[in-house]
C-alpha cells in the first residue's frame, strides 16, 4: 500500500506511510479514550488467561465452542452450524484481549498477533465470498454490515490505540489497516441495513469511524449523514416511554448504545453539537429506562431474547459520566448506597411498552419484581406474554429461561430446540393444553402505592402449536391457521405488599369449553422442593417459596430430555438445568391463586407460610401468614391492604 494511494482517501495529504503513523500515534489514543462497549450481539469471550493465550496459538473459543486452526486461519469457521459464532469470531472482539496484554506487560507477542491477524483477514476476506458472490447471496458473517460495524467502529480502534506504539506495528502495516478502515466505512454506507437495531449500529458505526478518522476525505459527510439516520429512527426503536420497540431486556441496551456509542464518542472529542438537542432528551429518557428496569444486580429482566449479563453496571457508569442519568440517583445505585443520594423513587410502570416494575429500593439485596404486559415487539420479540420474574436479597428466583441460540440456517439439527427457547413454555407465564401463544399484543395497567404495588394484564390472542416455526408471524399480523384456541383468556394480577415482602400473583383463564392450563414457573438453578402445595428453593443465602392456595396439580422438572423440561440459558448457547415448577387445573374457567415469598437466608420448613382466601361481602380476602403475623388483601378492581 503505497503513500499515493492513501493519500487517495485522505482530505490532507501525507509525505509518507511513517508520517500517517507518527500522526495517528499521537492523534488515536486520545481520540479513542475510555470508549469500550465489549463485542457487540450475543457471543462474548471473557479474556481469560487461557483464551487470551490461545489466541496467540489461532485457538478461538466462544461460548464452549473452540476451533483451532493448525494453518491458515478459516475466518469463515461456523461451528455446529453456528453463524452467530462465526459473527463473533470475525468482529474480533478479541483482539481487545490482545492489546490489554500488550499493554498491561509490553510482552510484543500481543501486539504481533494482532497485526499479523488483522493484516490476515484484510488480505484474505474480502467484501464477497471466494467464488464471487456479494455477501447479501452468500450469507455469511465475514462481511454482514453489523461485522463490519463491529470490527471497524469499535473493537480495531481500542485494540489498534493500544498497540500503535509498538515494534508490530509498522508504517507498511498501518498504511494497510488504515486504508482497510476506510473501506470498512464505505461498505458501510453503502450497504447498511435500512431498518432495525442493525441499521442504527452499523450508521452509529459510521459516525465514529468519522470521528476517529476525522481526516479521511469522506469523514463529514459520514458524520452527517449518520447523525440524519439516527434522528430518523428513533421512533421505529423506541416506545414514547423511552423502551425499546424490541421489548428485550438485553436489546433495549444494544438499542440504546447504537445511539449513545457515537454520542459518548463526540462528546469525548468535543463535538457533540454535532447532534441536535432534541437528540440528548432523547438520550436522557432512554438511559432512564435503563436504569429504572435493571435488576439489584444489574442484570436486566429476561424478557423474549435476552440473557443474563450483568455488565450494565459498567453501561450505567458510563451514561452518568456522560450526564444522561441523575447523578447522585445513579451513584447511589452504583455504589450501593454508600454514595451519592437515594432516590425518591423504587417502581416505575412503562405506559407505552407497558413493562411494570416492582421495587423495595435500590440496593442489592432489594426485592424486585418485572411483569411484561407489552405489545409484540418487532426482531427479538418471543411469546412471552404476562412473564413474571423475581429476584431478592442478592439472588435470581423466579427468571425466564433465556436465550439459547439464533440460526438463520434452516435444516440444521438443533432447529426445534431454537424455535423451543422462543415459545411460551421458557417463560413463567400459562400454557393452553401444551400449547403456546400466538403472536399477540397483551394490555395492561400498574398501581403504584406507598405500601403496595399492583399491575394487571391480560392477554387474548390465543394459543397455537408449539414452536415458532409453526406459530409464525407475518408483518404486522398473527398468523390464524396456528391458532387452535382464539378465545382463551388469560388475564394475570400481581400484587406486592412492600413491608412484608410478598406478591400474590392470580391468573384468571376463560375458554368457551374446558381447557388445561398450565402455570410454568422457571427457577434459576439449585434446588426445589415440595411439601404438598408448597414448593420452596435450598440455597443458603436467599430462596423463594411458593404456595398455591386450592389444590393444582403440581410437577418439578429439572435438567428433563423427554419431556426436554427444567433448562436455564443464563448465557448465550449455555444450557444448565434449572427446577421447573408447573401447576396445572382443567376448566372452562380456571384461577391459579400463588403466594411468592423471598426469604433471607434458608427456609424455615417448620415455618412455612400460609396462604388462604374468603369470600366477604362478595369480595375475595386474602391473608398470608409468616411466623405468626397476618396480612390481610383484598381483591377487587384495584387490590389493597386490609388494615
Amino acid at each position: 500500500m503505497t503513500i499515493e494511494q492513501i493519500n487517495l482517501v485522505l482530505s490532507i495529504p501525507f509525505a509518507s506511510s511513517q508520517a500517517l503513523l507518527d500522526f495517528y500515534r499521537k492523534e488515536l489514543p486520545g481520540r479513542v479514550g475510555n470508549y469500550r462497549l465489549d463485542e457487540v450481539g450475543p457471543i462474548m469471550s471473557v479474556g481469560s488467561d487461557e483464551e487470551v493465550e490461545g489466541y496467540l496459538n489461532k485457538r478461538f473459543f466462544f461460548n464452549g465452542k473452540g476451533v483451532v486452526m493448525e494453518g491458515a486461519i478459516d475466518w469463515y469457521a461456523a461451528p455446529e452450524g453456528d453463524l452467530e459464532w462465526n459473527g463473533g469470531f470475525v468482529r474480533q472482539g478479541y483482539f481487545m484481549y490482545l492489546a490489554d496484554r500488550y499493554e498491561s506487560t509490553g510482552d510484543e507477542r500481543y501486539a504481533a498477533a494482532v497485526v499479523e491477524q488483522m493484516l490476515d483477514y484484510i488480505h484474505n476476506v474480502p467484501p464477497y465470498d471466494p467464488e464471487g458472490k456479494p455477501y447479501l447471496e452468500y450469507k455469511k458473517s465475514t462481511w454482514r454490515p453489523f461485522e463490519v460495524a463491529g470490527r471497524a467502529a469499535e473493537n480495531w480502534p481500542v485494540a489498534l490505540a493500544k498497540i500503535i506504539t509498538s515494534n508490530s506495528m509498522t508504517a507498511d502495516a498501518f498504511a494497510e489497516i488504515y486504508y482497510s478502515i476506510c473501506q470498512h466505512a464505505r461498505f458501510l454506507r453503502q450497504h447498511h441495513w435500512k431498518t432495525g437495531n442493525h441499521a442504527c449500529l452499523e450508521v452509529a458505526g459510521l459516525g465514529v469511524i468519522s470521528i476517529f478518522y476525522r481526516e479521511m476525505k469522506d469523514a463529514e459527510e459520514w458524520r452527517t449523514y449518520a447523525v440524519n439516520l439516527l434522528m430518523s429512527k428513533w421512533t421505529e426503536q423506541f416506545h414514547p416511554d423511552g423502551y425499546t420497540q424490541e421489548m428485550s431486556g438485553a436489546y433495549h441496551w444494544v438499542a440504546l448504545r447504537n445511539f449513545f456509542a457515537f454520542y459518548q464518542v463526540a462528546q469525548h472529542n468535543g463535538m457533540e453539537q454535532i447532534f441536535p438537542s432534541v437528540y440528548t432528551e432523547w438520550l436522557r429518557k432512554t438511559a432512564m429506562a435503563e436504569f429504572y428496569q435493571q435488576k439489584p444486580d444489574f442484570s436486566l429482566p429476561i424478557t423474549n431474547d435476552s440473557n443474563v449479563t450483568t455488565r450494565h453496571q459498567i453501561q450505567l457508569s458510563a451514561l452518568m459520566a456522560a450526564g444522561l442519568l441523575p447523578a447522585e440517583d445513579a451513584l447511589f445505585r452504583l455504589s450501593n448506597g454508600r454514595e451519592g443520594k437515594k432516590p425518591s423513587y423504587t417502581s416505575h410502570f412503562f405506559p407505552q411498552a407497558r413493562l411494570a416494575i416492582m421495587r423495595s429500593g435500590w440496593d442489592s439485596e432489594a426485592l424486585y419484581a418485572s411483569l411484561d404486559m407489552g405489545p409484540w415487539g418487532c426482531n427479538h420479540m418471543n411469546d412471552d406474554q404476562l412473564n413474571l420474574e423475581v429476584s431478592a436479597y442478592g439472588r435470581n428466583l423466579l427468571v425466564n429461561s433465556g436465550r439459547w441460540r439464533y440460526t438463520t440456517s434452516p435444516g440444521i439439527d438443533w432447529l426445534d430446540k431454537a424455535e423451543y427457547f422462543k415459545s411460551t413454555a421458557v417463560y413463567n407465564s400459562v400454557l393452553c393444553d401444551g400449547m403456546n401463544q400466538v403472536h399477540g399484543d397483551a394490555d395492561g395497567e400498574m398501581r403504584i402505592a406507598a405500601d403496595s404495588d399492583y399491575a394487571c394484564g391480560t392477554f387474548c390472542a390465543g394459543y397455537g402449536y408449539n414452536g415458532g416455526a409453526q406459530v409464525s408471524r407475518e408483518v404486522g399480523s398473527t398468523t390464524q391457521t396456528a391458532c387452535v384456541v382464539p378465545d382463551a383468556r388469560h388475564k394475570r394480577e400481581v400484587f406486592y405488599a412492600k413491608e412484608a415482602g410478598f406478591l400474590i400473583v392470580r391468573d384468571t383463564l376463560t375458554a368457551e369449553q374446558a381447557h388445561r392450563y398450565t402455570q410454568i414457573w422457571h427457577t434459576a438453578g439449585g434446588q426445589v422442593e415440595r411439601e404438598g402445595n408448597v414448593c420452596f428453593s435450598c440455597f443458603e443465602d436467599a430462596n423463594f417459596v411458593m404456595v398455591q392456595c386450592g389444590d393444582p396439580e403440581i410437577e418439578i422438572f429439572c435438567g428433563s430430555e423427554e419431556p426436554f423440561k427444567g433448562w436455564n440459558c443464563p448465557a448465550y448457547d449455555h444450557l444448565v438445568p434449572a427446577p421447573q415448577i408447573e401447576a396445572s387445573l382443567t376448566g372452562q374457567t380456571v384461577v391459579f391463586e400463588t403466594l411468592i415469598l423471598p426469604t433471607r437466608g434458608p427456609v424455615n420448613r417448620s415455618m412455612l407460610p400460609v396462604f388462604e382466601k374468603e369470600e366477604k361481602d362478595g369480595k375475595t380476602i386474602y391473608q398470608v401468614t409468616v411466623g405468626g403475623k397476618t396480612t390481610s388483601v383484598e381483591a377487587g378492581c384495584m387490590w389493597r391492604l386490609v388494615k
